[in-house]
């Protein structure tokens, strides 16, 4: 007879009294054929995974994964109507999200996920956590996503993932796979947490070796010494703002910055960390591009109020802040974050007052019957120099 579990996040979120975003479902007692009769849509071609005709929320069936191969794509699975609850629960990851509600509203916790969550522990489900790398990053991202209420990682499961990475199984992770948990963590308030998490386990230096290791002279002497980066900065810019490119973009600069003392060698160690970074993850082009503008920008952006109109706009057209306005707001957002000048306010003040005006231009006014496009570009210019000005003045 077929039966149908809340599980995994949904179960924890409950008893954490957290809002629940979403409710996965795992099927006993049923197969592939069965649900799609139902009106249920496969997921995927060869995953037993369906979506509610009406809800749309995710069913799986009940099933159990067998090592067959490196890297989390290495398993095969079962779903026979024999495979029980207790079977698919065994698979997952950490005890807490190991729980699961039945149809009455029972708890069924067999590996006591109630218990950690009361306690405040991430802790394995069993030694076959070792067998998916991708667990490491999840344990990373729920150790920051639960850092403000007091959760560890057990020191047993700390223990296996630091094994993964010796081992070299962290290296079979695929990039779209580290990206999605890295931005999921980039949105939490403790994005700090997680590179430390990864950095703790020695993961770090394998996922991420562009933030593993800075090079800095000791003050008596010019030795270089190896230093961990803490991710301090990250850890102040998480806990003003959830968003992942304004969170990422500042953790690049301030990395580039701990590297390189001219504006010039910044730019060119962005180059060359924005390209590596790329060939191996699908990392968003606003990401790189609002880093890319912290590292030119920031100095000027301090002295806006003593630029004078042309160097305003210059500075704007440069920066693309009349196309592209939500990287520019993401860019001004992350400045000031970072700024520990009294007068980056008041500078950022001036800016968006300054762009307000542009943007209130009538353009078409401006160009008239106009068709030479360098003229038309000269008149526009023109028309925002102005503006600039009646904003400088009234500063």
């Amino acid at each position: 007879m077929m039966q149908i579990y809340l599980v995994g996040g949904a179960v924890r979120d409950k008893y954490l009294n957290i809002p629940i975003k979403e409710k996965d479902w795992c099927v006993v007692g049923s197969s592939s054929n069965d649900l799609i009769e139902m009106g249920f849509k496969a997921v995927g071609k060869d995953f037993p995974v369906f979506l509610h005709p009406e809800t749309k929320e995710e069913y799986a069936l009940a099933r159990i994964e067998k090592k067959i191969g490196p890297g989390y794509h290495g398993f095969s699975f079962l779903t026979s109507k024999e495979v029980s609850l207790q079977d698919d629960l065994k698979r997952r990851d950490l005890t807490i999200n190991a729980m699961a509600i039945d149809n009455e509203g029972n708890l069924i916790d067999p590996h006591h996920g109630l218990n950690d969550l009361e306690n405040k522990i991430l802790r394995h489900v069993s030694n076959s956590f070792r067998e998916d790398p991708v667990r490491v990053l999840r344990v990373a991202k729920f150790s920051a996503r639960f850092h403000k209420k007091g959760f560890i990682i057990h020191p047993e499961t700390l223990k296996m993932m630091k094994s993964m990475s010796k081992q070299g199984e962290i290296q079979n992770l695929v990039g779209d796979r580290v990206w999605k948990e890295t931005e999921e963590a980039l949105s939490s308030g403790d994005s700090h947490i997680f590179f430390r998490a990864l950095q703790d386990c020695d993961a770090l230096r394998i996922i991420f070796p562009e933030f593993y290791e800075l090079d800095s002279s000791s003050k008596s002497n010019s030795t270089k010494i190896q230093e961990k980066y803490t991710f301090e900065i990250l850890e102040h810019s998480s806990n003003k703002t959830n968003n992942p490119a304004i969170n990422f973009s500042i953790l690049v600069f301030d990395i580039l910055k701990s590297r390189h003392k001219s504006s010039n060698a910044m730019q060119k160690a962005h180059k060359t960390l924005a390209r590596e970074l790329k060939n191996r993850l699908p990392i968003p082009s606003n990401f790189i591009d609002v880093s890319s503008l912290l590292i030119q920008f920031t100095e000027l952006i301090e002295n806006t109020v003593s630029l004078s109109p042309d160097s305003i706009l210059m500075f704007l057209e440069n920066a693309d802040a009349f196309r592209r306005k939500k990287r520019f707001e993401e860019f001004l957002d992350a400045h000031r974050i970072i700024s520990k000048k009294n007068k980056c306010s008041s500078s950022i003040i001036l800016i968006k007052n300054i762009i307000e005006a542009c943007d209130a231009i009538p353009m078409k006014k401006v160009i008239g019957d106009e068709s030479n496009p360098k003229i038309i570009k000269e008149k526009v210019r023109k028309s925002r120099i102005e503006a600039i000005k009646s904003k400088i003045n009234t500063k």
